[in-house]
């Protein structure tokens, strides 16, 4: 209790600060106008201030018991510079006083930085000051960068070791199964961006031949989802690797034959395209269509994934999670926001699933980690567990036992799409309700299904707050380390980079971990960019 107690007054203290300095601030730039020299003395305080803190902290005047007077102690050194500052000041300000036309160009120009100025600091001393600190230790040598020299040596760890980077056995990628399916998933968005157009401009041949050919195409991914969604709750329920339904579907996906087959389809229509190209005749694509959209993105979910699943070590862990958890996290909470539109109890339903964000990153790891809970004999107290042992299967540890890779890895992720789907929930839904009635009725009156209305004129005008969910949440996945800290503390191939930093900052090799800090900085600094200058683009 008094622990808190002690927080609130801290919290309190800090805010009655800031609150005076703000107001002192303005009071000061207000008298640079009718109060020349009391302007005049503020600025010279300020600046006595700073003198006497330069002064006391490298002891360039005697100071302490022995001195005695007034610099018997050393915050006294800081005061009376403040003092004399400002009598110097009030002196200067008394004796000139500039022109009230320059008084009040000076005030126009003080003004925002009263506003501005406390961000920029907090900014400069909280962010910037420790960065440039930070890449500095990590090119010094030794441990903790006392040693005479500068040296690289440490990022050369980084990517030199098979722990945190390894592209070894990344040629495996082009012939396995998540690379087949990726290059089908292309094939059949661009079959399907032929027929959504030529249903749209084609003639009557055309137009049949289109419909035909998407009803076949969506049989047979009825069948292979289904196939795909039983194989995935066997393999939820028995072992990953002793799914009979999965083990089928990866001989069928991953034999030479299917490889051959996809490829020449795909060569094929790449083909029949350039050559429409050649010939001077226009192919119409509607890659806006519902279908085309999402096996594309389909498509390339699966190639990152596959990519991602041939290559080691904490820094392809640290990806692998900002493109799950990022994607994952946003495509759930579109999925409720559009259906908790439509619910009664919308307010509830919403509360409910934001309620996880108010966790903390340990407390959620703590509650998952009874619910994956594994018991060696008896009965199962975790509930997971509990429920495949009631049901007639074996228990499992989901992210401890070894067995387990690299679906560990997706345990853990899915902590983190769960806290983070309500706020993707929440934002998105706010973006679904501020798009104009007026549109989706227009849709509707030209005969476009819900389908059609969402995709092509509700996710076009929330396409700017969806880059602002992806962008955010891929930052905050970048930086984990709660999650995997509190599970597995890296174990079984599931380190990321936060969590080795903190493991070298604890050894106290603090120019290695820096390097980490670089690394993490490098990894989240393109998306930074990216949404300063799409936040500049609108602003113009």
């Amino acid at each position: 209790m008094s622990q808190i107690i002690t927080m609130l007054i801290s919290v309190a203290g800090a805010l009655v600060v800031t609150a005076v300095l703000f107001v002192g601030a303005d009071r000061t730039v207000d008298s640079a106008l009718n109060r020349w020299p009391a302007f005049m003395a503020s600025i010279g305080a300020v600046l006595g201030l700073v003198a006497g803190a330069v002064l006391q902290h490298n002891g360039w005047i005697p100071r302490g018991p022995a001195a005695g007077g007034p610099f018997s102690e050393g915050w006294l050194v800081i005061v009376i510079g403040g003092i004399i500052g400002a009598a110097l000041g009030g002196a200067g300000g008394r004796a000139l006083v500039p022109a009230l036309d320059r008084r009040i160009r000076l005030e126009a120009r003080l003004r925002p930085w009263v506003f501005v100025g406390p961000a920029l600091l907090f900014v400069t001393g909280g962010l910037i000051i420790p960065g440039f600190r930070t890449l500095w230790l990590s090119l010094k040598n030794g441990t903790r960068g006392q040693e005479a020299g500068f040296t690289i040596e440490h990022y050369r760890d980084i990517f030199t070791n098979q722990n945190f980077f390894s592209v070894s056995g990344w040629s495996s990628f082009l012939t396995s199964r998540l690379f087949i399916v990726a290059l089908a998933a292309a094939a059949v968005a661009g079959v399907a961006a032929w027929a959504s157009a030529s249903r749209i401009v084609g003639g009557p041949l055309r137009a049949n031949l289109a419909r035909r050919t998407m009803r076949v195409l969506g049989i047979l991914a009825a069948l292979l989802g289904t196939a795909a969604l039983l194989g995935f709750i066997e393999s939820v329920i028995r072992e990953p690797n002793r799914s009979e339904i999965v083990d089928v579907l990866t001989v069928l996906v991953s034999s030479r034959t299917t490889l051959v087959v996809v490829a020449a389809v795909v060569v094929a229509l790449l083909g029949a395209w350039f050559w429409a190209g050649l010939r001077s005749r226009d192919v119409e694509m509607d890659w806006g269509s519902p279908t085309s959209s999402m096996m594309l993105v389909l498509a390339i979910a699966m190639g990152i994934f596959g990519l991602l699943s041939t290559l080691r070590g904490a820094v392809w862990n640290n990806i692998w999670w900002v493109f799950t958890v990022a994607g994952l996290s946003t495509m759930l909470g579109l999925l409720l926001a559009i259906l908790a539109e439509r619910a009664r109890g919308e307010r509830v339903a919403k509360t409910l699933i934001f309620m996880p964000m108010a966790i903390s990153m340990v407390g959620a790891a703590v509650i998952w980690d009874f619910m994956y809970e594994v018991q060696p004999t008896g009965a199962q107290t975790g509930l997971l567990n509990a429920l495949l042992q009631g049901l007639g299967f074996e228990p499992r540890g989901f992210f401890i036992n070894s067995s387990m890779i690299p679906w560990n890895n997706f345990w853990i992720m899915f902590i983190m799409v769960w806290i983070q789907s309500g706020f993707a929930m929440v934002i998105l839904s706010a973006a679904i309700r501020a798009v104009p009635e007026d549109l989706t009725e227009a849709a509707r009156v030209d005969g476009a299904n819900e389908i059609q209305v969402f995709w092509r004129v509700v996710v076009p005008q929330i396409r700017p707050t969806i880059i602002v969910v992806v962008t955010t949440l891929m930052v905050i996945v970048t930086k984990v380390f709660d999650l995997v800290k509190a599970t597995t503390n890296g174990a079984n191939r599931t380190n990321v980079l936060a969590n080795e930093m903190f493991d070298q900052l604890r050894d106290r090799n603090f120019t290695s971990s820096s390097a980490f800090a670089v690394v993490l900085l490098a990894l989240v600094l393109p998306v930074m960019i990216y949404n300063i200058r799409r936040l500049q683009s609108e602003l113009r």
